[in-house]
């Protein structure tokens, strides 16, 4: 893990504020949309999510749990993988934190799962001075914690290419942002230092006020993102 300030970012792609855990972008379900368009993906990430979550809540031992947007994949309609795997992460997590979700731009059938079980759902959550929303709309936040961006860098080191999930910090004289990596342990990432931001809230940013956390067996301080993308 890594500590910025009162920032704790750790290995599992989570960030602990205070007595709470954030995480973002876990698509749950999205292998039955997968297998809708033919491809044959086992039902697998659950229980990986599910496994790293019981860790964090064990090693940190939050009082809650902040889902920052997109906890299910499809956008047009409730599947029964997802209603599947959001009632085993409800009913597992429940049992150890509370549990609140922010609105994600996949979650637009969420509430009708949600309702069952009397979970908060808004666009966005206080934590600790922190705005947690999922980052894909405008903000008038000057502290955010957000998810949507799936930030990734890609490097090429002897002849390999090896991919990191990164956590961002965008500061400037106006707000500071977190970004958190996509928990999905199946999505691909975006590489941040080829491609552009698709968030509002980052567009308000120059590269050269962003320094980026690589996740490996721990967090790693990259740098500042303009250095990064110079020196590639």
């Amino acid at each position: 893990m890594k500590r910025v300030h009162k920032v704790i970012l750790t290995e599992k792609k989570g960030i602990v504020i205070g007595r709470t855990l954030i995480i973002a972008d876990l698509h749950l379900g999205i292998e039955g949309i997968l297998e809708e368009k033919g491809m044959a993906v086992p039902s697998l990430q659950i229980e990986s999510i599910i496994s790293e979550v019981r860790e964090m809540i064990e090693e940190f031992g939050p009082e809650e749990l902040v889902v920052a947007g997109d906890l299910k994949h499809e956008f047009s309609r409730n599947v029964p993988s997802e209603w599947k795997d959001i009632k085993r992460f409800i009913e597992t997590v429940c049992k150890s934190v509370r549990l609140r979700i922010v609105r994600g731009n996949h979650d637009n059938f969420l509430q009708s799962i949600l309702s069952k079980y009397g979970i908060e759902f808004s666009d966005s959550i206080d934590v600790d001075g922190y705005s947690v929303e999922h980052g894909h709309r405008e903000s008038r936040s000057e502290k955010i914690v957000m998810g949507h961006e799936h930030p990734s860098i890609r490097l090429r080191h002897e002849g390999g290419i090896y991919s990191y999930r990164v956590f961002l910090h965008a500061k400037n004289d106006k707000r500071e942002v977190w970004v958190l990596p996509h928990f999905s342990p199946i999505l691909p990432g975006s590489n941040v230092l080829e491609s552009g931001f698709l968030s509002p809230v980052m567009k308000s940013f120059s590269p050269d006020q962003i320094e980026v956390y690589a996740v490996e067996d721990d967090v790693y301080h990259m740098g500042n993102l303009k250095i990064l993308k110079d020196f590639l």
